[in-house]
């Protein structure tokens, strides 16, 4: 397992910066939130010479580019909010493609709490079906975030209604299934051997580890060799949330001996 770390806990910083304070943090990984005017450059609007330039700085750099994570997501009643998410979507597929990302990740909230819950389900799992064909034929994995009211359970439910595609996987970022009532082995027997990319976090105070603890050493057992990346959005103090981190990260593997 890795650490890696998303552009908004330095959103100001360019892609060089980036690799640098993530290299000296002891991360592997970097995970790029386009559409929130980051200074990395990795959006849509980068030309094919910013793209093929964005892929060399990446491959020849210190850390891997492990995800690409806008704000796409089918949970829209409308068909027509829907496709234009799904044209959005494609283009992304295109963007990782270039510059040699390999994970995009979606959304699957809000989630309607009355009975248009399986309607919901049913034109998500047909868009995300469509979008992890369009993706596996670019080399290109989805991972599907268990966020807001989308818990385990219904990311879990969400690949037996698309079929399992191969190229549908899951981002479990385990706050947001403990804030919505699902304990961590609860969240785990959902997703359990669908897990390609994992959000997390640790306050100040520590609060959380044992969680953490706990989603390491399950997906562990299973062979995980992803990424945790560290999700902080604009900190006052990102090079302290840094640091924190890692040193979370160095007391997380000493406890699993790893």
């Amino acid at each position: 397992m890795k650490l890696a770390f998303m552009s908004s806990v330095f959103p100001k910083m360019t892609l060089n910066e980036l690799l640098a304070v993530g290299e000296k943090y002891g991360c592997e990984g970097i995970e790029f939130r386009p559409e929130w005017d980051h200074g990395h450059g990795v959006e849509l609007a980068a030309s094919a010479a910013q793209r093929k330039q964005i892929a060399k700085v990446l491959a020849e750099g210190p850390l891997e580019g492990c995800a690409l994570s806008p704000g796409v997501k089918f949970a829209a009643p409308e068909a027509r909010q829907r496709d234009a998410q799904f044209e959005s979507l494609c283009k992304y597929v295109q963007l990782a493609a270039d510059v040699g990302i390999g994970r995009i990740r979606v959304f699957g909230d809000p989630l309607p709490n009355d009975g248009q819950r399986a309607a919901c389900y049913q034109y998500q799992a047909e868009y995300l079906a469509r979008a992890a064909a369009k993706a596996g034929q670019a080399g290109v994995t989805l991972v599907l975030e268990t966020h807001c009211n989308f818990r385990a359970f219904d990311a879990g439910e969400m690949l037996y209604r698309t079929g399992y595609p191969p190229a549908l996987r899951i981002n479990w970022h385990l706050g947001h299934c403990l804030g919505h009532g699902e304990d961590v082995d609860e969240a785990y027997r959902h997703i359990k051997g669908r897990v390609s990319h994992v959000h997390f976090s640790l306050d100040e105070k520590g609060t959380g580890t044992g969680h953490i603890h706990r989603q390491a050493e399950l997906l562990l057992g299973e062979g995980y060799d992803g990424f945790f990346s560290v999700e902080v959005i604009s900190p006052d103090d990102p090079r302290a949330v840094m640091a924190r981190h890692a040193e979370g990260w160095k007391k997380l593997r000493r406890t699993l001996g790893i």
